[in-house]
C-alpha cells in the first residue's frame, strides 16, 4: 500500500494521509505561505492550503454523519423556520 499511497499523494489525493499528518503538513504549508516573497509561489501555496481545508472539512462532515446517522427533524418555531 505504501507505493500506491505515495503515487496518490503525487497526483493530488489526500485520502491516504492520517489526520495528524495532514495537520502537520498544513502547518508547514501555512508557514511557507506566510514567509513567501514570490507572489506566484504564494498563490500556489494559497490554493494548496484551501485543498487541505476542503479535505479536512469533508472528513469532519463524514465523521459527524457517522456519529449522528439519524439527525433530529428541524424544529418549527412560532414564526416558521
Amino acid at each position: 500500500m505504501g507505493i500506491f499511497a505515495s503515487i496518490a499523494r503525487g497526483l493530488g489525493s489526500f485520502r491516504p494521509l492520517a489526520d495528524a499528518e495532514r495537520e502537520d503538513g498544513r502547518e508547514v504549508l501555512r508557514q511557507r505561505y506566510g514567509s513567501s516573497g514570490d507572489i506566484n509561489e504564494a498563490s500556489k501555496l494559497y490554493d494548496e492550503l484551501h485543498r487541505y481545508d476542503e479535505e479536512m472539512t469533508r472528513r469532519a462532515n463524514e465523521a459527524c454523519a457517522r456519529e449522528n446517522p439519524n439527525p433530529p427533524e428541524p424544529r418549527h418555531r412560532e414564526h416558521g423556520w
